[in-house]
């Protein structure tokens, strides 16, 4: 996953707040003297890092495979099983191993029903 959490640490210096009180000022009366360029990429700092982290979150989330956020929510059902490999099991019909009737999977059964019918067939 690409994805961070934003911590606060991060953002001190990306604000507008953090900017000297006068900009075009010189150092020695607490300025930096910035010029026009400056003063619109400072503005834009902190935007554009938010843009950056939150693009990340949608690659995070629009991921397949182990690179998914879906890879790393555990569902309960099992220790490994995770969102993403239910999705794939859904997806290649592997539904009915998640299902139970009574203490058993329902492929369990319809293989053995599969089975009595097979026998079935053979005595007619």
């Amino acid at each position: 996953m690409k994805a961070t959490k934003i911590l606060t640490e991060e953002i001190g210096s990306l604000t507008v707040a953090s900017l000297p009180s006068r900009p075009t000022a010189e150092s020695a009366l607490g300025g930096r003297g910035y010029n026009s360029r400056e003063m619109k990429e400072a503005f834009d700092r902190l935007p554009l890092f938010i843009i950056e982290r939150f693009n990340a979150l949608i690659d995070d989330i629009c991921a397949i495979g182990e690179n998914s956020l879906a890879a790393s929510v555990p569902t309960g059902i099992s220790e490994a099983e995770t969102l993403s490999r239910f999705f794939e099991d859904v997806k290649s019909g592997r539904l009915a191993t998640y299902i139970k009737v009574l203490d058993r999977s329902l492929t369990a059964e319809i293989a053995d029903i599969t089975n009595r019918l097979n026998k079935l067939e053979g005595r007619i």
